[in-house]
């Protein structure tokens, strides 16, 4: 803890707790800022591969409700080895979202390492995912936190959007199985996180909990459509046409595109990295304006957890 990059957090640690400073520094900042810019850095880096969804093994359903199966997922450590959520079973574990920017989240994280210490390190697990930021941004609170938590990198919020991350710090709390016992969204004071993980540990529904005002970062996200000639037609690409355990486009929108006029069929693929791709094949004489702006009205149409905003088109 003590190379280059830890310098800015060390000058002020013999006087103050560091990590509430922070925590305080960029809360205050939240409120005197009126808009955060936010970009979601969707480009690999070099040793970084995006999370992979994976098909769950599960002898029940698999969602996010308390009682189904955390959806399975592969995700990079930063030091670029790939880790799957399956493969914490054996001892309950609590996957934690956070990023730098989320005042909350650098406040629960070294409640979560006290907890840990509490429980004991080999009883339970922590999947630490970062949301949105590269390796260099993580990094730093990660190297200062020095806690043993499984940390990872999300930086194109696949993981993300699949637990309907709307907002940070949100933390998902499994039993030795991988079943959901609980899921808390906001700072999770450390009485709520002992119930939570008592819960994951007696694989039982968890007490009733208190009322706490909560504070919950949102995500801003980008949703961008992009469009190109096809050799039949149209490729759109973005993330709201992913399909995941909280959200299938294929599923939820597929009758509003067919209905679109203009389309003859419309065909869901992978586009790589973390998009999704959608071809659509033309009628003959249909005009393409009119196609792109009836599709992108059927996905304005549904319901979509995290991507909540106007869908803006780039076409190519």
């Amino acid at each position: 803890m003590h190379d280059a990059r830890m310098a800015s957090w060390m000058p002020m640690s013999r006087y103050v707790n560091p990590v509430r400073l922070v925590a305080g520094t960029v809360i205050l900042a939240a409120m005197l800022v009126p808009a955060y810019f936010f970009v979601i850095h969707d480009e690999a880096e070099p040793g970084i591969e995006h999370a992979d969804l994976l098909d769950t093994a599960a002898s029940g359903p698999v969602g996010l409700d308390v009682g189904e199966y955390a959806p399975d997922f592969e995700i990079s450590t930063p030091e670029g080895e790939r880790v799957r959520l399956s493969d914490l079973r054996g001892r309950p574990a609590v996957v934690n979202f956070w990023a730098t920017w989320c005042g909350s989240c650098l406040t629960e994280m070294p409640e979560l390492k006290a907890l840990q210490e509490d429980r004991g390190v080999d009883n339970v697990s922590i999947l630490a995912i970062n949301a949105g930021e590269t390796r260099a941004q993580a990094d730093e609170f990660i190297d200062f936190l020095d806690a043993p938590f499984v940390f990872a990198l999300d930086p194109g919020l696949v993981v993300s959007d699949a637990y309907g991350v709307y907002g940070l710090p949100l933390s998902v709390f499994l039993d030795s199985e991988g079943v959901v016992r609980g899921v808390y969204r906001g700072h999770a004071q450390p009485e709520i996180l002992q119930t939570l993980v008592k819960a994951a540990f007696d694989a039982a529904p968890h007490g009733e909990l208190p009322v706490v005002l909560r504070t919950v970062s949102h995500i801003p996200r980008d949703r961008v459509l992009t469009v190109s000639d096809d050799e039949d037609g149209l490729r759109f690409e973005g993330r709201s046409l992913r399909c995941d355990v909280s959200y299938c486009a294929r599923e939820v929108a597929g009758d509003a595109l067919r209905g679109v006029a203009g389309v003859r069929e419309v065909m869901f693929s992978d586009a790589g990295g973390t998009d999704r791709a959608l071809v659509v094949h033309l009628e003959a004489g249909a005009d393409r304006a009119r196609v792109i702006d009836g599709v992108k009205r059927a996905l304005e149409s549904v319901s979509d957890p995290v991507y909540d905003q106007p869908i803006v088109v780039m076409d190519r």
